[in-house]
């Protein structure tokens, strides 16, 4: 069969890898290749200057990824977590003037690598 199990490894685009622990975790699996594939540049092998991809300023990913979510912010309030200070700050103060609002999580920079 080609679904995954607990306990697989599974090797993103990226080149991380993951292990499985929750089959219910299909939306973070993709998520994981749209931001390395949103991230890449690459030549798509054209010989045209415009076939050039350059990496991002902003990718903004806008899911509901995880029930721990609700728990930290409640039922009226989204979650952000960003590496970028003005980011958040803007996220919040968008919120506020939507009525969408949003409450920044703990970012943990010693996760990411």
């Amino acid at each position: 069969s080609d679904s995954f199990r607990n306990d697989d490894i599974l090797t993103f685009l990226s080149g991380r890898t993951c292990e499985i622990n929750n089959t219910d975790a299909e939306g973070r699996l993709v998520l994981a290749d749209g931001v390395a594939h949103a991230t890449m540049t690459t030549f798509d092998g054209g010989t045209d200057d415009d076939t050039h991809r350059t990496m991002p300023d902003l990718v903004l990913d806008m899911a509901t990824q995880t029930g721990a979510q609700l728990i930290s912010t409640g039922k009226k309030h989204a979650a952000i977590v960003t590496n970028c200070e003005t980011t958040e700050h803007r996220a919040v103060a968008a919120g506020k003037r939507s009525g969408n609002l949003v409450h920044p999580l703990i970012y943990c920079p010693e996760f990411t690598n």
